[in-house]
């Protein structure tokens, strides 16, 4: 893959901070709950909310609702094509920060 490659394949629904953020964390684990997610982001309720629906739209992201007693809980997981998708986008920017080396 050459530079030009590498630059088209950065995939722009990842590539937002937050998204990209969101998309790292979840790669980590099987799956995390809302309140863990936001405060290890240091984002507000409001903004995770709209770059999950965003990946969710895009079929990277999985949400689910559950309750623990009364509680309610927010899981997020990638979906398997939202770890591809991010295995690619983590490809290109490597290649990208290799430069003209190759």
């Amino acid at each position: 893959m050459n530079l030009e490659e590498a630059r088209i394949a950065l995939n722009d629904t990842i590539h937002s901070p937050v998204r990209l953020a969101l998309m790292a964390a979840l790669n980590s684990v099987d799956s995390a709950d809302y309140q863990s997610l936001r405060e290890e982001l240091g984002v507000s309720y409001s903004l995770l909310s709209k770059h999950a629906a965003i990946l969710e739209q895009a079929g990277y992201l999985k949400i689910s609702k559950a309750f623990d007693g009364r509680t309610p809980i927010t899981h997020l997981n990638l979906t398997r094509d939202g770890r591809q998708a991010f295995q690619s986008y983590l490809s290109a920017l490597d290649r990208l920060v290799r430069g003209l080396t190759t």
